[in-house]
């Protein structure tokens, strides 16, 4: 996967892993990730962190290796463009209403090669789910995918 980006990214990269690696075992425990996202503003739940943890350790060793922090940092650097958005979520609106429920959601993300946890989509759900009723308009997926957008 690492050839995937050039020297000066990996460079960044490896620099942003060590930073949140702050015990210097060349891994990311959930510790650490818990950490990591109150510091981004997020305070999610003992069960969500673990969540979150378990859809990203692909080797199932409880901890993040660098390797798996790539596979996250290549994902986020692959956000779609909105017409690409737009497709994505019209092809997983299975029944048309122009919302995507958790399963929908769930294929969607693994079409893209994420799958998460039932627990870790419906804490995204509810992240961005402005009118709490458990399903994702488009303005509310793209919000999800494209944070900043």
């Amino acid at each position: 996967m690492a050839d995937k980006f050039d020297i000066d990214e990996l460079a960044k990269i490896k620099g942003v892993f060590n930073q949140f690696d702050s015990d210097g075992s060349g891994a990311i425990n959930i510790g650490e990730l818990e950490a990591t996202l109150a510091e981004l503003g997020e305070h999610p739940s003992e069960d969500t962190v673990t969540a979150i943890m378990v859809s990203l350790d692909k080797d199932r060793s409880g901890t993040l290796s660098f390797e798996e922090f790539l596979g996250m940092v290549k994902q986020v650097k692959t956000v779609p463009r909105e017409d690409a958005l737009l497709t994505i979520f019209k092809t997983y609106d299975k029944d048309g209403s122009g919302q995507l429920g958790p399963e929908e959601l769930k294929e969607a993300m693994k079409a893209r090669g994420c799958e998460l946890s039932d627990r870790t989509i419906d804490y995204l759900i509810k992240k961005v789910d402005k009118d709490a009723d458990g399903k994702l308009t488009y303005e509310e997926f793209v919000k999800l995918i494209r944070p900043r957008s």
